[in-house]
């Protein structure tokens, strides 16, 4: 059985159809955030509470991003309620489309926790059992002022998934959705308690 996005449906549909929270993506769009993988409930050990990209509780994305971006919070915790259609609507109105690189790996073996290293494990050294998200058919005609990496790997061992990276960022560029490497920022994981200078750097700088 392979591990699966919880939300891999969303990132097809982005793909097939360039929709984003019910839909179209503007040909000129603001900023297109990065993740990584999401699994569903059966493609880890604990139980995968988000109720949207970045939905955690214990990740602070909701937090830092909108703070960086227009100086507000949108987290749970900071009393926001109705998510995540709050979410969805601060997406479209700020010209924000979320995306994470992997849609699937066909491996058997599921996840002991949520971590990047977790994720790399289980990735072949030819990327082959990857199914990576696929920027040239989900971004044809559409362009990005800025690309936004909720991730600043530090782990030397993550290489595989640094590769898919590479190949996605290639391909951004290739269909002209960014001009040049430098529309590139990479932020602090959200789920640290001080990376909040980081978003801001990230989305403004």
């Amino acid at each position: 059985m392979p591990l699966i996005h919880k939300f891999r449906n969303e990132l097809i549909d982005i793909e097939e159809n360039q929709n984003f929270c019910g839909e179209k993506i503007k040909q000129k769009s603001n900023i297109l955030i990065i993740g990584t993988f999401n699994p569903d409930n059966q493609s880890c050990v604990g139980q995968n509470n988000a109720s949207w990209f970045y939905g955690r509780n214990q990740s602070k994305f909701w937090r830092y991003f909108p703070n960086a971006l227009t100086g507000n919070s949108l987290h749970p915790n900071d009393g926001i309620e109705n998510v995540p259609e709050v979410w969805k609507s601060y997406c479209l109105k700020n010209g924000i489309v979320i995306i994470d690189l992997i849609k699937t790996i066909n491996k058997a073996e599921i996840l002991e926790n949520f971590s990047d290293r977790e994720v790399e494990h289980r990735i072949s050294e030819d990327l082959s059992n990857t199914d990576y998200f696929d920027v040239k058919k989900a971004f044809k005609n559409i362009n990005f002022e800025r690309v936004v990496y909720s991730l600043r790997w530090t782990d030397n061992q993550i290489q595989k998934m640094r590769r898919i990276k590479n190949l996605v960022n290639q391909e951004l560029i290739e269909i002209g959705s960014i001009q040049n490497l430098n529309q590139i920022k990479y932020c602090n994981t959200p789920s640290r308690n001080d990376a909040q200078n980081s978003w801001n750097e990230g989305v403004n700088g």
